[in-house]
This record gives C-alpha cells, sequence and structure tokens, in this order.
C-alpha cells in the first residue's frame, strides 16, 4: 500500500473479534483501531477515520446509532455475517476505492 495508510475503526462487542481484525487489517497495512459499541462516539469525537467497520453481532438499532452519529462524514462497511479475511480485505479495497472516486467525481 502506497502512501499513507488509510485509517479504519472496527466498532464492536466482542473484545476478540475486533482484535483479531485489527490484527488481519494492520498486516494488510492499513492502521485499524478497535473500539467497543459503548465507547465508540467518545472516539469519534475526537478522532477521523476513513472507513469504519461495523460488526456482525451489533444490533440494526446500534448500527442505525453509529450511522446517525457520524451523519455520513465517513463510509461505513456493515458486517452481516462471519467474514473471512479475504472477503472483508476486498470489500474494504472497493469501498474506499468507491469513496476515493467519489471524493473526485
Amino acid at each position: 500500500m502506497l502512501g499513507n495508510p488509510a485509517r479504519i475503526l472496527c466498532i464492536g462487542k466482542d473484545s476478540g473479534l475486533l482484535r483479531s481484525r485489527c490484527a488481519v487489517l494492520e498486516h494488510a497495512g492499513y492502521h485499524a483501531q478497535a473500539v467497543m459499541f459503548a465507547e465508540a462516539e467518545n472516539l469519534l469525537r475526537t478522532e477521523e477515520f476513513d472507513l469504519i467497520i461495523l460488526s456482525a453481532i451489533l444490533s440494526s438499532e446500534e448500527r442505525e446509532h453509529i450511522s446517525e452519529f457520524i451523519g455520513g462524514s465517513v463510509p461505513i462497511l456493515a458486517l452481516k455475517k462471519l467474514t473471512f479475511a479475504s472477503e472483508l480485505l476486498a470489500d474494504i479495497e472497493q469501498r474506499l476505492r468507491q469513496t476515493k472516486q467519489d471524493s473526485v467525481a
């Protein structure tokens, strides 16, 4: 990955899953940070991210809460099921590429 790595925030409720997801992302060259759902708002107030990943175990209300809190300022990848590393990385690349194209247009 060239240039500055994308900053990705993983939000969920299972610290083990969040740690492993961030390890996969870091290994792929991203700057990844994990936060439990209960602390997400505080972190989002003080730091900026290029992409937010919402865990599949978050309820629809929790996902909606985060979406409304950020107000469309950051793209969100909401996982719907257990996602293998290769699929996750492909989804991230696609979302980041789409965001970059949208900002150029």
